[in-house]
């Protein structure tokens, strides 16, 4: 059973998705959660707090699903798919994060848009972990060969997530249709 935070967070995911920002009112957002608006306040000070708190916890829950996943997967090919899996799944139930592109044209404050970067650098460090192991596993295969640095774990990285959350948050792409180009790509940089 979710506690009360991860019942008001999960409504603003599930708001965010169904209605946009325009689904964000904490009353919705109580109705959602089941229980009263000054609940709301107990746990967030503001609607950007409230907001801060559903982008992080919309990448812990990658995290976690992301562990999940990789924990399952046998082969190099299994794990990158899990990966691009996670990130689509993500894309799709927390489409907020494909605005973070678009960060000038959010509604927050200066401050808030700051933190949010702030959180996303720190999960991108923890996604570049996990993308190094599967990395790491391509090279144990025989699959590809080692990355010449960083900076190309990086840059694999950022083409699956930043496509990804482009395309759910236009919706102009199958899902499974990018998971075979993404690995496809892999195996040319790594080649």
């Amino acid at each position: 059973m979710k506690n009360k935070r991860e019942l008001i967070l999960t409504s603003v995911l599930e708001l965010f998705r169904e209605h946009g920002m325009n689904g964000l009112k904490i009353s919705a957002i109580a109705r959602k959660a089941d229980i009263g608006k000054g609940t709301i306040y107990e746990y967030f000070r503001s609607k950007e707090d409230l907001f801060i708190g559903a982008f992080e916890y919309g990448l812990e829950q990658f995290g976690e699903n992301a562990a999940v996943k990789l924990k399952n997967a046998s082969t190099f090919q299994d794990s990158f798919y899990s990966l691009v899996d996670c990130v689509a799944n993500i894309a799709a139930k927390t489409p907020f994060l494909s605005m973070m592109s678009d960060s000038n044209n959010m509604p927050f404050s200066k401050s808030t848009m700051k933190k949010m970067k702030v959180i996303m650098r720190s999960s991108l460090d923890s996604f570049m972990e996990i993308m190094s192991a599967i990395i790491a596993k391509g090279v144990e295969e025989g699959v590809i060969k080692p990355p010449p640095g960083p900076e190309y774990l990086r840059a694999m990285l950022l083409i699956i997530t930043n496509m990804t959350f482009q395309q759910a948050h236009f919706k102009e792409k199958n899902f499974e249709d990018l998971r075979e180009f993404y690995y496809q790509v892999c195996l040319k940089l790594f080649a």
